[in-house]
C-alpha cells in the first residue's frame, strides 16, 4: 500500500530523462504529506511521443465511464500489479495510459506490539537515489461543468524483505533508466514490461520512524521526514 508520500525536489526529473525533454505543465510546490484526492504532479508521455509532460492529476483513479459530476463508488489510490490485466478499471489502461509518479519517499504505518493509540509512521526512501519513480496508471473522466478530470493510481507489488515488517505491499519503483520505456505509448505489449513490476532490492531502501504529525494531511512541513530521536522513538525502531 502507498497512502502518503513526499515530493520536495524536481531537479532529477529533467536530469534523469536522457532521450526526451520534460515539459512542466503545472506550478511545482513541494509537499511532505501528499494525500489522496490532492492534485499532484504526474509524468506522462506527450501525445506526439516527442516529450514527457509533468501535469497535475487527482490521486485516486476516477474511471472515464463515470458520469459527469458523479462521485465514483471507488477511486482506488493503489492498484495491485498482479491483477492489472484482470480488473476492468485497469485492464484498458495498461497499454497506453501508464504514468510515473515522482516522489522522494513514502510513508507506511505499523502498530508496535503492546502499543496503544495511533500507529507509528515510518518514512521509506532510496539509499542512493534522491528520487523515486512510482509506476502508475491514469485516466480522464468529465466534471459536472464538462471540463476534464485527470486522475491516477499507484501500482503496488509484494513487499521486499526490508518492508515486510511494516506491510505486505509496496509501490512499484521504476529504475530511472527504464522510465521512458514504461511511459512509451509505442510499447503496447504489457507483458514486455512485466519485469519492472518486481520490488526493489532489500538494501536499496532505508526505513526509519518519523513523527505522528504526518497522520494529519493538514500537517505539511519538512520536519515530517526527520528521523525520531532515540528517546522519542521508544520501541519504534527501524524494522529489519
Amino acid at each position: 500500500m502507498c497512502g502518503r508520500y513526499v515530493i520536495e525536489t524536481f531537479e532529477e526529473l529533467g536530469e534523469r530523462m536522457t532521450h526526451l525533454p520534460v515539459h512542466l505543465n503545472l506550478p511545482l510546490h513541494p509537499t511532505w504529506n501528499a494525500a489522496p484526492s490532492q492534485i499532484l504532479p504526474v509524468l506522462v508521455e506527450s501525445a506526439d511521443e516527442e516529450s514527457l509532460d509533468l501535469t497535475g492529476m487527482s490521486w485516486g483513479l476516477v474511471p472515464r465511464w463515470t458520469k459527469p459530476g458523479e462521485k465514483p463508488k471507488i477511486a482506488p489510490i493503489n492498484a495491485r500489479s498482479e491483477t492489472l490485466t484482470q480488473k476492468p478499471m485497469f485492464r484498458s489502461l495498461v497499454k497506453r495510459n501508464r504514468c510515473i509518479v515522482p516522489a522522494n519517499g513514502f510513508y507506511e504505518w505499523k502498530r508496535e506490539e503492546g502499543a496503544k493509540g495511533p500507529k507509528q509512521p515510518y518514512f521509506i526512501h532510496l539509499r542512493d537515489e534522491p528520487m523515486m519513480f512510482f509506476a502508475g496508471l491514469h485516466d480522464e473522466a468529465t466534471k459536472a461543468d464538462g471540463s476534464p478530470l485527470a486522475s491516477y493510481t499507484i501500482i503496488t507489488t509484494h513487499a521486499n524483505a526490508a518492508m515486510a515488517g511494516l506491510h505486505d505491499r509496496m509501490p512499484v519503483i521504476i529504475p530511472p533508466d527504464e522510465v521512458e520505456h514504461w511511459l512509451s505509448r509505442s510499447e503496447t505489449d504489457f507483458d514486455a514490461l512485466d519485469y519492472l513490476l518486481e520490488p526493489v532490492a532489500d538494501d536499496a531502501i532505508e526505513i526509519y520512524p518519523v513523527s505522528k504529525a504526518v497522520n494529519s494531511p493538514s500537517n505539511n512541513t519538512p520536519d515530517l521526514i526527520e528521523p525520531l530521536e532515540d528517546e522519542d522513538a521508544g520501541d519504534a525502531g527501524t524494522p529489519t
